[in-house]
């Protein structure tokens, strides 16, 4: 089977949505940080966040991942919210800047 990653029109992907949801809420929290808001600060805390989160993998049809996103937010949101703010702060206590 290919990757989908050579076909770009193919109908399916896919998607960690741990990853999306994480890349959501620590771009939403840490604009709420005293924090450097940099690029690499950014990605270091959904890195941290993402190792501490099981990941959920799906497939999903281009153009119905927000619908996923917003079930499975439902079900998680304490964790993930918990996991980004100890990454935000571990990020903000020792930025690798």
């Amino acid at each position: 089977m290919e990757s989908t990653a050579k076909k770009p029109n193919a109908p399916y992907m896919l998607v960690n949505i741990t990853e999306e949801l994480v890349r959501e809420k620590v771009g939403e929290l840490m604009a709420s940080q005293d924090m450097c808001r940099c690029e690499k600060c950014y990605y270091d805390a959904c890195a941290i966040a993402l190792n501490a989160l099981k990941p959920c993998y799906v497939t999903t049809e281009k153009g119905s991942l927000l619908s996923l996103l917003s079930a499975q937010h439902a079900g998680t949101q304490t964790e993930l919210t918990v996991c980004v703010l100890q990454a935000l702060l571990k990020v903000k206590s020792s930025p690798r800047h």
